[in-house]
């Protein structure tokens, strides 16, 4: 097993977390061609999800990697699983899920496949995967896993430290010592705000295409 020195922590605006918190990952993602993670990774269990990744690879069916991993977690953590490739075997599980909950983790993402949905839900921990399965990773004391370093989830290169920001709708990752972040959440506040008059307009019968400006472009093409 490869361990990875694991970055110290970047230190996280209270300001922005809370207004990330406030608003949907889709208003971001209307600005981006970036860091968007596959619709494949999907959400199984519902709640926002927010924290900072924390990663393994963990290539073959070897339950240790993750359990490892595990006594690592801190509050806000998100536990990132790069199964590569192995979409069959489920690397998590209810007592995986448990003990991320215990510590204070945000949630899970897996490329791969979990099991236990039921008691995933009764948990409550915020869980993307590719889907589910019977059949589950067990202690083989083999090597090939990689603890920390850059994984891929998705499509996105997703490194230890980064920020995931995901609802119901799909999965985000971001620098976060990217300066234009604060700059990007304030556009979707705004974008965010302007929505609860649009949506009275809308009710009370208004153009959507007049409201966004595609009826100027309408009219010239």
């Amino acid at each position: 097993m490869i361990r990875h020195p694991r970055p110290d922590p970047v230190a996280l605006d209270a300001e922005l977390l809370a207004a990330m918190r406030g608003i949907q990952p889709a208003s971001l993602g209307h600005y981006l061609t970036t860091g968007i993670v596959s619709p494949d990774i999907r959400p199984l269990t519902g709640g926002k999800l927010l924290g900072r990744a924390v990663t393994v690879r963990q290539p073959l069916p070897d339950a240790i990697p993750v359990h490892v991993v595990l006594d690592e977690l801190q509050a806000g953590d998100v536990l990132v699983i790069d199964r590569a490739g192995d979409h069959h075997v489920a690397c998590v599980g209810e007592m995986v899920a448990r003990a991320a909950h215990a510590a204070g983790a945000a949630g899970i993402v897996v490329d791969g496949i979990v099991t236990d949905i039921e008691e995933l839900r009764e948990i409550g921990l915020p869980v993307y995967a590719r889907g589910l399965n019977v059949v589950t990773t067990r202690v083989l004391k083999v090597p090939g896993a990689e603890l920390f370093g850059p994984v891929i989830i998705g499509g996105v290169i997703i490194r230890s430290g980064d920020l995931l920001f995901g609802d119901a709708n799909g999965l985000l990752r971001f620098d976060p010592t990217d300066e234009a972040l604060p700059t990007l959440v304030k556009r979707a506040l705004a974008d965010e705000a302007r929505e609860i008059e649009w949506r009275q307009r809308l009710a009370a019968g208004e153009s959507l295409a007049r409201l966004n400006g595609s009826d100027a472009y309408r009219a010239t093409h």
